[in-house]
């Protein structure tokens, strides 16, 4: 198979392959056996980006022998932008997705809970979900205090 991209077509798959890599990659201190195939087809694309003009974008270590997004693409490009983007609309909703859970099990008890109608679980929770997104957007941090 072969496949034909413009210049700003591969610029867009850089980014694309930036982003995923990120989400596979940032929070593991060794890279295992289950994301080897991705490492490999973003090592394929980054090994093109100085024949595609973004030479600029990419490193190549000769010690690892491997290429890597350069710092200033990595830092401040605009997979990073994204990337940011997703971790704070998704720190506020995980957040409060977990103390929704947390109050309902609080309230029902653990064994209630998971017996539970699926769909009569998840309106619960949704709903406190929804007061707690409410009051994070009106004062995010500044009231949670954690009770010992």
């Amino acid at each position: 198979m072969e496949i034909t991209l413009t210049t700003d077509e591969y610029k867009t798959l850089l980014e694309t392959v930036q982003i995923a890599s990120w989400i596979l990659h940032a929070y593991r201190v060794e890279q295992g056996p289950e994301t080897k195939a991705y490492r490999d087809l973003e090592q394929k694309i980054l090994s093109l980006a100085k024949e595609a003009g973004f030479g600029d974008l990419v490193q190549y270590s000769e010690e690892l022998r491997e290429y890597f997004p350069s710092r200033e693409f990595e830092e401040k490009g605009p997979p990073m932008q994204f990337i940011d983007e997703y971790d704070e609309e998704s720190f506020w909703d995980e957040l409060a997705e977990r103390l929704g859970t947390r109050d309902l099990v609080e309230e029902e008890g653990e064994e209630t809970v998971r017996k539970m109608d699926p769909w009569e679980r998840a309106t619960r929770i949704e709903s406190l979900h929804g007061s707690y997104l409410e009051e994070f957007e009106k004062h995010g941090l500044e009231r949670l205090r954690l009770q010992a």
